[in-house]
């Protein structure tokens, strides 16, 4: 017995990567529109979260602390202040991008295809690999002050 993926209607397919593409374009714009530093951002004067492992042993304690920061610098164009928050805000930023690129493609193909389910697998090792090897970078003071 041979089992086969259901493949959506078209226009299911559409309407599951329309909403699957409002994630990553909220978190685009709410980076856009923080006020940030390298210290803290804040959305209208509601400071943003506060990482407790961070907190209590340091920000080289936790991959993702800075994260929301440094995508904020990203997509707020202050590069080098991303480069010493977390690295990774670029690899994060862009892969946003990606994501929302990922599903206009599926929305004008109105399926997704084996190579949109590729994709969105090497997104997520990216991901991946991008956080741990900026935290290694952090953790050994191989960035910039």
């Amino acid at each position: 017995m041979v089992l086969t993926e259901r493949t959506p209607a078209p226009g299911s397919a559409r309407r599951q990567a329309f909403l699957t593409a409002l994630p990553p374009a909220a978190v685009l714009l709410l980076a856009a529109t923080a006020d940030v530093s390298r210290e803290a951002a804040t959305w209208f004067g509601v400071r943003g979260p506060i990482c407790p492992l961070g907190h209590l042993l340091g920000e080289c304690a936790c991959p993702g602390c800075g994260l929301t920061r440094g995508v904020s610098l990203v997509v707020q164009g202050h590069f080098r202040d991303a480069l010493a928050v977390n690295p990774a805000g670029f690899v994060v930023a862009a892969l946003c991008i990606a994501a929302i690129l990922l599903q206009f493609d599926v929305i004008r193909r109105g399926r997704v295809t084996n190579v949109h389910l590729g994709l969105r697998r090497l997104g997520y090792w990216c991901f991946l690999a991008g956080v741990l090897l900026s935290w290694a970078t952090r953790a050994l003071g191989c960035l910039p002050q």
